[in-house]
């Protein structure tokens, strides 16, 4: 799998948390579209970012990381590199602590060490 095929698997997967990384993504690069597929993954980060106070979207949150621990298995680089630089590093930015500790309870042990990897400490700390 490529990160176009990722990235057209997970639009047609997640098609309501698609159309609001959609729009986090067209305030930045003007539009959607599959050129900057790589990119999209950061806007889909900040869309999750917003959500993550709300706990209905809970179940939404665990299901897209259960997707993505499951894509980290790839043998494609760009797909590891992709997860890891454009959606773990951005998630959690600017969330408050105490929803953040919520979300980041239900996040997969292998995103959670990409996460560390990156920031060195948890967004709660």
């Amino acid at each position: 799998m490529s990160v176009q095929d990722m990235y057209g698997d997970f639009r047609k997967q997640f098609p309501e948390v698609t159309r609001a990384a959609d729009a986090k993504h067209i305030k930045v690069w003007d539009k959607v579209d599959d050129e900057t597929a790589f990119s999209w993954f950061e806007s889909l980060a900040a869309a999750l970012n917003d959500q993550m106070g709300d706990h209905e979207q809970h179940d939404d949150i665990l299901s897209i990381f259960r997707y993505f621990e499951r894509k980290l298995q790839s043998r494609d680089d760009d797909v590891r590199r992709c997860i890891d630089v454009s959606f773990v590093e951005t998630l959690f930015w600017q969330v408050k602590p105490e929803p953040a500790a919520k979300v980041w309870a239900m996040m997969p042990k292998p995103m959670q060490q990409l996460y560390l990897s990156f920031h060195g400490r948890p967004p709660t700390a």
